[in-house]
């Protein structure tokens, strides 16, 4: 899902393994509409960088420049939907800020997954406006 054309966000500069004394210790935020919705250190990563390499070297050659992206815990967010502002800082490092767009307009309740999984519901939260969305049967 991060290679869908214009889901790529990146930045606001990359840097080299010298510039980054542990990266494995570096404290990240992710704020949606202002609010502050995740709150993580990388040394919590479910899967460690080493890891994630090894495991995609063995199936896709890695080459000088490939961007590996590692993802989120999801726990702590909602779905992403048309115009939110999207800010994500990694500290020392610099901050992020993008805005979603979505031409189909589509909406979903803005529950996160931590908080379905705490109300006994499974899976994501479900699509309730827009194209796409599930019809109603009366």
């Amino acid at each position: 899902m991060k290679s869908r054309d214009t889901f790529a966000p990146m930045g606001p500069y990359l840097v080299t393994a010298d510039e980054i004394p542990d990266p494995l210790n570096l404290q990240v935020r992710l704020w949606v509409n202002g609010v502050l919705k995740q709150n993580y250190n990388t040394s919590d990563m479910a899967h460690k960088i080493p890891r994630v390499i090894e495991w995609i070297s063995s199936i896709h050659p890695l080459e000088p420049g490939d961007i590996v992206a590692t993802g989120t815990n999801h726990r702590g967010l909602s779905a992403f939907q048309d115009g939110d502002v999207i800010e994500i800082e990694t500290a020392g490092l610099g901050r992020l800020q993008f805005n979603v767009r979505d031409d189909l307009k589509r909406v979903w309740g803005r529950e996160t997954r931590l908080e379905m999984q705490q109300k006994g519901l499974e899976g994501t939260t479900p699509q309730l406006e827009g194209k796409y969305a599930p019809t109603v049967r009366r």
